[in-house]
């Protein structure tokens, strides 16, 4: 097959997609998350303590609410903090394994769902449907094993997409609601959450608002000692759980690591560092040179690329979360701006955010580096787009009227 040939089959396809009606293009979405959501929550219902990271959410929620044990008695165990066993006390203390854990597969789906619908709606509302569609399809293949686990990945993709649109729609106190959120359901996300706040300023008293909120809320508990000595327990977990056990994780330290190019500690850290401050200042630029809702997406998507690659603990299926704005931003260079070599990439993209869900050999081969390495391309795609000036900028997510 040519070069040429593959072309214009690539092309009629994307002709193809922008051929299916509105309605139909909703129908098989919706049919599509309705399929998903009902053999996820079968198969988790059948045998909801196999394969699943709810376990750990489980154990800390009994565990608070007898408020006698702490949630961090395991080194590397329970990793949330305290207001996250809070969180999940419905899908756990007021309903049957059976129920509760294909309830919480079910919200993690609906917040996933959630986010591109509201992302693809605000990017072009005329052809929402279809782009719906093509972003579901693109962001199934990184979704899946988060999807059976249970893991909080998933919900937070679809809340950073929420986020993002929040804020381009200068919805402070909800951008900061749902930036809490995200807080509560894994540490690392503290990391947008400055980012965010640096680069908002309006953002930051609601924002600051929500944080004092949310630290006081285990305050409530009947014993305010025990939620009070389990911040301190936090901390201690925390601070051992940020130096992993080197060649297990997948970030860019365990994708050097697996081509024999292992860094001390004292260097991976000034690396990471140093990363933050590079994504700080291309975000500034970002917003410099996009409308508020382009900006607030690269933001956010800055920010996602920023944990996959410089979270010391960075699993496989984190990338979920990148795998949501992916979804996106393919379906809307293919569909809407028909800029089929860069929608090109993002379905590869996509692809490869997936590589644990097509087993042996694919995964055994891909593990620890090839997620990091396309996620290190986008990064690098992104950053010549933005730091070449207003004009390259531009070209993010350009209207449909552009070409080339």
């Amino acid at each position: 097959m040519t070069i040429e040939k593959i072309k214009t089959g690539w092309m009629k396809l994307w002709e193809m997609l922008e051929g299916i009606s509105p309605v139909h293009a909703l129908r098989m979405a919706l049919g599509l998350w309705l399929i998903y959501a009902v053999v996820i929550s079968t198969i988790v219902a059948i045998q909801p303590e196999r394969r699943s990271a709810t376990l750990e959410y489980q154990w800390a929620t009994e565990k608070w609410w007898d408020g006698e044990k702490s949630l961090y008695q395991k080194k590397n165990g329970y990793l949330y903090l305290p207001q996250f066993a809070m969180l999940y006390t419905p899908y756990e203390e007021w309903l049957p394994d059976r129920v509760g854990e294909p309830l919480w597969r079910l919200t993690c789906l609906s917040l996933l769902a959630g986010g591109i619908w509201a992302a693809v709606s605000r990017l072009a509302p005329e052809k929402r449907n279809t782009l719906f569609l093509i972003a579901t399809v693109l962001v199934l293949p990184s979704s899946f094993s988060s999807a059976r686990n249970g893991q909080v990945n998933m919900p937070m993709a679809g809340l950073f997409l929420l986020t993002a649109v929040a804020l381009s729609r200068e919805r402070w106190w909800l951008s900061a609601l749902m930036l809490t959120i995200t807080l509560v359901l894994k540490p690392i996300a503290l990391a947008p959450i400055l980012l965010c706040g640096a680069l908002y300023p309006k953002l930051r008293l609601p924002m600051v608002t929500g944080l004092v909120v949310m630290f006081l809320a285990p305050f409530a508990h009947f014993n305010p000692s025990y939620a009070a000595g389990e911040y301190v327990n936090f901390v201690k977990n925390l601070t051992q759980a940020g130096a992993p056990k080197p060649g297990t994780w997948c970030d860019f330290a365990g994708m050097l690591g697996k081509f024999g190019l292992s860094l001390p500690s004292a260097v991976q850290l000034a690396v990471r560092a140093l990363a933050g401050v590079f994504t700080l200042g291309l975000c500034w630029k970002a917003l410099r040179s996009l409308d508020a809702l382009r900006g607030a997406l690269v933001v956010l998507l800055l920010s996602t690329v920023y944990l996959m690659l410089f979270n010391p603990r960075t699993e496989t299926n984190s990338y979920v979360m990148l795998g949501a704005f992916v979804g996106v931003f393919g379906a809307y260079y293919g569909l809407i701006a028909r800029r089929l070599t860069e929608a090109a990439g993002f379905v590869l993209l996509a692809a490869i955010l997936g590589s644990e869900s097509y087993g042996y050999p694919i995964f055994p081969w891909t593990n620890l580096w090839l997620k990091a390495l396309a996620t290190c391309v986008l990064a690098a795609w992104l950053t010549v787009k933005i730091w070449n000036g207003q004009r390259s900028a531009q070209t993010l997510l350009p209207p449909a009227a552009a070409t080339g």
